[in-house]
Parts: C-alpha cells; sequence; structure tokens
C-alpha cells in the first residue's frame, strides 16, 4: 500500500504531513522552518529512527526525509522497518553526506531521492514537490539535451516488482536484466515489447547498473506520449511499493 500522495489524494506541499527524522536538532530546527515558510500544512519531527516509527504507525505521514547516520535505529533501517509495516508508507526522501548507503536496496524498499549534505535549499523543495506530486503530471518534458547514452532493449514483457517480466516497474521507473555497461548518468531508453506490441521510451537517470546480477536501474525523467498511458496504468494496477524495484 502507498500513502494518500500516491492514491491521488495531495498534491502540494501545504496538504501534506511531513516528518522530518535528524539526531542533530538545529537541521530539524531548519527543515521545519523552510517547510513551515513554503506553506507545508503539517511538519513533525523525530531524533531517530526509532521515533519516526513510532510517529508513522500513529500518524497519516506522507512524505517523511530522514538522515542516514543516526543513534538508536538509522536511516536504512528505518527504511527496512517501514516497508514492513501493514499500512501506507510515505513517500521517502534520504539526506545525508555519506556515500555508503545500497541506494538499489534503498529505492527497491521505497526510497524516491537522494539529496546529499551540503544541500540546497530550493534543491531539496524540488524533490520534496516532486514526490508528493500525481504520477500524471510528472514524466511530461523531455529533456532539453538529448542524452547521448542509450539503452535498448528487446524485452519479452513488463510487469509490477516480483512478476515474471523482463523488465519490473516500480512507482518512479524500472529495473531490467542487462549485462553492459551503463554510467550513472542521463539516458535515452527505448524497451521493445514484440509480444504485446508496444514499446517503452524516454529519458531517464541510470541510478543502478550492477555486475553482480546484471541488473540495470532507471528513474523516469520522462515518458513519450506514445507510452505513457499504459505505463501509468500498469503502476496504477499494481500499485508497487518500489520506486525502482531491486530485481
Amino acid at each position: 500500500m502507498r500513502s494518500r500522495c500516491w492514491r491521488g489524494c495531495p498534491i502540494k506541499l501545504s496538504e501534506v504531513t511531513i516528518l522530518v527524522v535528524d539526531d542533530e536538532p538545529a537541521l530539524r530546527d531548519i527543515f521545519a522552518k523552510w517547510l513551515k515558510a513554503v506553506g507545508c500544512g503539517r511538519v513533525l519531527t523525530a531524533a531517530d529512527g526509532a521515533a519516526a516509527l513510532e510517529v508513522v504507525k500513529d500518524e497519516q505521514v506522507d512524505l517523511l526525509i530522514t538522515d542516514v547516520r543516526m543513534p538508536v535505529m538509522d536511516g536504512v533501517m528505518l527504511v527496512r522497518s517501514l516497508a514492513k509495516l501493514d499500512k501506507p508508507i510515505p513517500s521517502i526522501v534520504f539526506v545525508s553526506g555519506f556515500g555508503d548507503v545500497n541506494r538499489k536496496e534503498m529505492y527497491g524498499l521505497g526510497v524516491e531521492a537522494f539529496v546529499s549534505k551540503p544541500f540546497d535549499r530550493s534543491e531539496v523543495l524540488g524533490v520534496l514537490e516532486r514526490a508528493v506530486s500525481r504520477r500524471s503530471r510528472l514524466w511530461l518534458t523531455p529533456m532539453t539535451i538529448v542524452p547521448r547514452q542509450r539503452f535498448t532493449l528487446e524485452a519479452g514483457g513488463a510487469g509490477a516488482a516480483g512478476a515474471n517480466a523482463s523488465i519490473q516497474l516500480g512507482r518512479g521507473g524500472f529495473s531490467a536484466r542487462y549485462s553492459g555497461v551503463l554510467s550513472l548518468s542521463k539516458v535515452n531508453f527505448r524497451c521493445n515489447f514484440a509480444a504485446k506490441e508496444r514499446e517503452l521510451t524516454g529519458h531517464g537517470y541510470v541510478r543502478w547498473n550492477s555486475r553482480d546480477d546484471q541488473t540495470v536501474g532507471i528513474e523516469f525523467s520522462y515518458l513519450d506520449e506514445s507510452c505513457r498511458s499504459w505505463v501509468l496504468e500498469e503502476i496504477e494496477a499494481n500499485n508497487p511499493r518500489s520506486f525502482i524495484p531491486d530485481f
């Protein structure tokens, strides 16, 4: 189950409940002031993952912003614990100055974005606005410069995470079996599903390229009009928890 943001109710920061999780009181206060200054509806705070987990259990939280390294329960354990809850989970944004997080796993468990410290206020607010937007309002604008890096796949089918398909669709992108090499940057993708006579085409960002299990994860930035409707229908029908599934 997803938060009510995904189900289509709130589409503005003024309409959501946001939980800020950080063990530094100064950073919690900074985030709270930023969010209230732009009209966020309700801002809650927690000093560690364990406290945040209790808040999510008791409250309807739409968006969660969390640090990674914290005492008692860190951000990674918090995300793993949230994934086990039998209730809608928030959209999740990681804020950290460290690069030792397994992003492949975190995207698979529902994390939507990573913001590095020190961070820019406008960047953070842009990430949060995208996280609460309806998917039908995203992926409409192609990149100004078409990516030179290309990903092409002749695929057997597309489905939700865990389904028997050549690619797995998440809320914000897809993963695929792939033995080639892609850099972690912008990409122009085309996946041809011959059996269903349709294609998945657009622009995005390579978020991981794992040689261990020969998989790649790509976040959507733009979807061609020819495929946008069926992709949105597949995501809505399967309601995946993963942002980009971990094959």
